[in-house]
């Protein structure tokens, strides 16, 4: 039986009298890849934050491994094991790759120089960008930079990996590559010194939630409305209720509802 990971009990955030997260009971597994879906104001991102640290619950708990890290901030949660990547980048664009990965390989960890050495030389080996080490990060094209994003984030080793729209905003080559090296650092069969231990990420493109998702989540103003296999997901009554809602909304969500 696979171990519980990361839980949430009745977790709320409210922000001036409005309830951005209602109420969520949420878990993830050892071993697990859950996606998070839903349209724009349905709380995904929100959820992200107060799973890492960067938001306190107004209510509600958060368990990693067994213990309380509800109260927890960025720092704690991030030495806890969890590391975040967020829709938007937190690259030093002043910096060089290889600086912006020895920051965060020495972010939580207790290595010494030649550990850390090794860690950045590993990580831009393992995303490609071994080549453009001496670059700074805001001379990187949008792929790049979202491929040095998520080697920072791995970096920190984590256990659990939270990702905010991973894929949104570049090229389709370099969305392939996140792809892949997700699927294969989520695998138990992965020999990689950065393979994490389950991942919860939000995505609005249906094919990047079929393609790493074991589950799905289905979020709607600040509930968890549904959760099940992809294609579990797509046959429930309340995801075809939800799709049929906003087939034509002409929103950024509308290929979510091209296979249901």
């Amino acid at each position: 039986m696979s171990e519980l990971l990361l839980s949430t009990r009745n977790l709320r955030k409210d922000f001036s009298g409005f309830s951005a997260i209602q109420g969520i009971d949420f878990s993830l597994n050892s071993g697990q890849v859950k996606g998070v879906m839903g349209p724009n104001g349905a709380g995904k991102s929100t959820f992200l934050k107060l799973l890492s640290g960067e938001l306190q619950p107004t209510d509600g708990e958060i368990w990693l491994k067994g213990e309380t890290i509800t109260e927890s901030g960025v720092e704690q949660v991030s030495r806890a094991g969890v590391s975040y990547l967020p829709q938007r980048p937190r690259l030093f664009r002043s910096l060089t790759v290889r600086e912006n990965l020895t920051g965060a390989a020495q972010t939580g960890q207790l290595l010494d120089v030649s550990g850390v050495r090794e860690t950045v030389e590993r990580l831009m080996e393992l995303v490609g960008l071994k080549w453009s080490a001496d670059k700074r990060a805001g001379e990187l094209p949008g792929g790049e930079g979202r491929l040095l994003d998520l080697a920072m984030a791995l970096g920190t080793r984590p256990d659990v990996l939270l990702a905010d729209e991973p894929t949104a905003g570049i090229d389709e080559t370099s969305a392939g590559r996140i792809v892949q090296l997700l699927l294969d650092l989520s695998r138990p069969s992965s020999d990689e010194k950065f393979r994490f231990e389950g991942m919860v990420f939000v995505e609005h493109d249906m094919s990047v939630l079929d393609d790493l998702a074991d589950e799905i989540g289905l979020l709607k103003e600040g509930k968890l409305l549904a959760e099940g296999e992809p294609e579990q997901l797509r046959q429930s009554e309340t995801f075809r209720h939800y799709a049929d809602n906003h087939r034509t909304s002409g929103d950024h969500y509308g290929n979510l509802f091209t296979n249901a």
